[in-house]
């Protein structure tokens, strides 16, 4: 029988519940005990526990009742029964309302036993099934890597050829790239896939808990710990565990990661106990951790153990040919009452394949995704696309209004101002809508009375249209 199982043992006989609980002890469980159905369900609402064995006479009620409540708060935790000679009726009621099994007084030792390890085997395959149901549900459709780019193809390469092994990855790139698909590409096409897969951002959470969320606490480890937790290692046991943003953890943490890194082992805060785990690490950052080293704002040594595969994920700006397929993959995904996929008119894959993208895959991804909210039709033109995208790529769109039949427009070399790309721009809309103000207002994306101030100061006579 493995150790470290948690116990409650519902007893209001002294003598009964210690001899019970030292047994259990001995089997390398943790018991908590309790004399009455009130402290079992205070305890149950408390802490989570691997097995609950209350028995069916209590000063204040009855085993039943703390099945039951067991049942509500903890579906997955087995229950066994402690029952009386002339009982068998009420164990059996106690077995089609959730319990694994009962025990019939006076207790043989060896049948304790027995049904401890296989109420344990029990709740250990719903953990996992339901760990496997979340992972699968939670990888789908994240784990692709889209676009046929020379960049991102050598990414694949790389990606496939670590998979399979055990190392450790840095992910680096800016923010917005794709590190958290890459990592998830990782997990699905390595040994662990069917494993644990537990995400983490540094950044995201206060610095005096990221020590708690990594490693786990024991109760009463600082205020607030109610109950013990396990931590995202003791969790991933066996998977692969994912800290973005590692250039974010505070320096006393790096000593404890390094740990175990070097050791496979940790103990939870406020612990003492060792923990054993077996946990792949892929690690992500925009940060130049390198530089972080010299400021000392990282640990040079951390940095040697987490940068044993360097995957670098380059910026949308220098794969611009994969704009389009990311682009439709996610008008897959925003898809429109009736599951109705919207279009892109080739004036707007302009002005999207012409911008620069700062904030990358992300980025495109929220203008895709208002795009479609607020085009009522299936083809999605400029007037829809962000006004800031649409202004920076002015050339690209000026062009594309002359490819589109629109006689006698300016061609505009490069080196021309942002102002006067966007002027030339404006203007050449206007002669396509035959100097419709109001179409063209809306097409470009911006609000009538600016349409009317830009033309002003291009010294151009609003007209009436």
């Amino acid at each position: 029988m493995e150790s470290g199982h948690i116990v409650l043992l519902v007893e209001d006989h002294e003598t009964t519940r210690l001899t019970l609980a030292d047994v259990m002890a001995r089997e390398g469980c943790k018991v908590k005990g309790a004399a009455t159905a009130s402290e079992a369900m205070k305890a149950l609402r408390e802490e989570e526990f691997d097995l609950v064995v209350p028995d069916l006479k209590l000063p204040d009620g009855d085993g039943l009742t703390v099945l039951d409540e067991c049942r509500r708060l903890s579906p997955h935790t087995p229950v066994v029964l402690i029952t009386g000679h002339g009982s068998e009726e009420v164990a059996v009621q106690a077995m089609k309302r959730g319990a694994q099994d009962y025990l019939p007084k006076p207790l043989d030792l060896n049948r304790l036993r027995a049904v401890m390890e296989a109420a344990f085997r029990v709740r250990a395959l719903h953990l996992e099934n339901l760990s496997l149901q979340q992972e699968l549900s939670r990888r789908k459709a994240e784990t692709d890597l889209i676009g046929s780019s020379p960049a991102i193809e050598k990414v694949r390469q790389v990606i496939r050829q670590v998979a399979p092994t055990n190392a450790t990855v840095l992910l680096t790139g800016e923010t917005g790239v794709g590190k958290e698909v890459a990592a998830g590409s990782i997990v699905a096409q390595s040994e662990r896939s069917m494993k644990p897969f537990r995400k983490i951002n540094i950044a995201a959470m206060p610095r005096e808990l990221v020590e708690a969320e990594l490693f786990g606490y024991e109760r009463g480890a600082f205020t607030g710990a109610f109950k013990m937790k396990k931590g995202h290692f003791e969790v991933a046991d066996g998977g692969t565990l994912f800290l973005d943003e590692i250039g974010e953890m505070p320096l006393e943490i790096q000593v404890k990661l390094l740990r175990v890194l070097q050791e496979q082992a940790f103990e939870r805060v406020g612990g003492t106990q060792t923990i054993r785990t077996d946990v792949r690490l892929i690690c992500s950052t925009n940060r130049d951790l390198e530089k972080a080293c010299k400021e000392g704002l990282f640990r040079e040594d951390l940095y040697y153990r987490i940068n044993v595969i360097h995957i670098h994920m380059p910026p949308l700006r220098e794969r611009k040919e994969d704009i389009p397929a990311l682009a439709r993959h996610f008008l897959l995904q925003f898809r429109g009452p009736g599951g109705q996929v919207k279009e892109l008119t080739p004036r707007a894959m302009s002005a999207l394949t012409a911008y620069d993208w700062p904030g990358n895959i992300r980025q495109l991804r929220n203008v895709i995704e208002r795009a479609c909210l607020l085009c009522p039709g299936p083809e999605i033109d400029v007037a829809y696309i962000d006004e800031k995208v649409v202004r920076a790529a002015g050339q690209a769109l000026a062009r594309s209004v002359m490819e589109d039949g629109a006689p006698g427009g300016p061609v505009i070399p490069v080196g021309r101002t942002l102002e006067e790309v966007e002027r030339e721009y404006i203007l050449a809309t206007l002669r396509e809508l035959g100097g419709n103000k109001t179409r063209a207002a809306k097409q470009l994306g911006i609000g009538l009375k600016t349409l009317y101030r830009k033309l002003e100061k291009y010294g151009e006579i609003p007209g009436a249209v």
